[in-house]
């Protein structure tokens, strides 16, 4: 039986949202009989009994919510992003999947709201399969909660299944992605980051020399620093947003495969080139950023933004990554088969639950 699929995810802030949502359709269609895809935004999208009753339950088969970093938010009502009251989740008759969701909180934010417990609980319970992404999500969401849910990879990893991406640029670059929103759990203080904007500047400069730069801003907040980081530097680009955001956030993700390496604050920015066996540096500052890395065997690759010695750490990764280049995309490319499989295996689970 073919399906009618509903995908419920965050479609109106970030550029990495939107190619996780390419990750999570290549999926469905590679391993699901399907007439179509809708999509709905999650961010914002009440489920009520109206929506739930006249447009869930009679106009499609499976309902598949995720994935992104949807547990967060302690102003939501249930505490995460899913705008449903507690006693409806069971009143959705179709079978519906909750897929490589994220805790997107920082260390410094205050903990995960006691009203989120009962209602992923009350979720777990009711969906055909429950999972989280592969970024120390699993863990963190095990200690807090005690939920045991299946972890697997992102599917942001998932971009370039039978999907094809076009090269724009016709010379060698590489792309940075940076983060300027939430700066006060990023950067801790403004002398932090003036320090970072700092040693980047130093950095855009050395890269330019031997690459064109491209910066890639994933939301509208990323545009002023990366602007700045740039300002007055030759041989520097930063891509159009307002062209690419977020309605051709296909050619976004296509920018990725084609880079000589990346180095990225952002979750997707890590995930998007990875994915394409593609070098990246993780700047980290936030917990997926080094969960992540360390989960897949890439820790080397790891630069805390905060280092005190992170301009001398830093080039000193590029410099590893240019040495170890060929050794490092065969690791990639072995790394991807190993992701593959497992979201093989959690597909084929979701085969025997929702195909019916």
């Amino acid at each position: 039986m073919n399906m009618k699929v509903l995908h419920t995810y965050c479609l109106n802030y970030n550029i990495g949202d939107y190619a996780l949502g390419i990750g999570v359709k290549n999926l469905l269609r590679n391993y699901l009989k399907i007439d179509f895809i809708a999509n709905t935004n999650l961010q914002g999208r009440v489920f009520d009994e109206y929506y739930i009753n006249e447009v869930i339950n009679t106009k499609y088969d499976l309902l598949v919510i995720g994935g992104g970093g949807i547990i967060h938010g302690a102003h939501w009502p249930n505490g995460w992003f899913w705008l449903i009251k507690q006693e409806l989740i069971k009143t959705i008759k179709i079978p519906f999947i909750v897929y490589g969701i994220g805790n997107n909180y920082f260390f410094s934010e205050a903990p995960m709201p006691e009203k989120t417990l009962p209602h992923l609980l009350e979720t777990y319970k009711n969906a055909a399969f429950f999972s989280v992404r592969n970024d120390g999500s699993y863990e963190r969401i095990l200690e807090q909660t005690g939920l045991n849910a299946i972890e697997v990879p992102d599917p942001g990893f998932h971009v370039s299944l039978n999907t094809t991406y076009r090269n724009i640029i016709d010379s060698p670059y590489v792309i940075i992605q940076l983060a300027n929103d939430k700066t006060e759990y990023r950067f801790g203080n403004s002398n932090n980051k003036d320090q970072f904007i700092s040693s980047m500047r130093k950095i855009v400069i050395w890269l330019s020399k031997h690459y064109h730069v491209l910066f890639a801003p994933h939301v509208f907040d990323d545009i002023a620093l990366s602007k700045i980081i740039m300002e007055g530097v030759s041989n520097c680009s930063i891509w159009d947003f307002g062209y690419l955001a977020f309605d051709h956030s296909e050619i976004a993700v296509g920018y990725y495969k084609y880079a000589e390496f990346v180095l990225a604050m952002r979750g997707h920015g890590q995930i998007l080139p990875i994915g394409f066996c593609v070098p990246v540096v993780s700047l980290a500052n936030h917990p997926k950023n080094d969960g992540l890395m360390k989960k897949i065997g890439l820790e080397q690759y790891i630069v805390n933004i905060l280092d005190i010695n992170f301009e001398k750490v830093l080039i000193d990764k590029i410099k590893l990554i240019e040495f170890e280049r060929i050794s490092l995309v065969k690791k990639l490319e072995d790394i991807n088969k190993t992701l593959f499989a497992q979201t093989n295996k959690a597909f084929e689970l979701i085969k025997e639950i929702v195909v019916f």
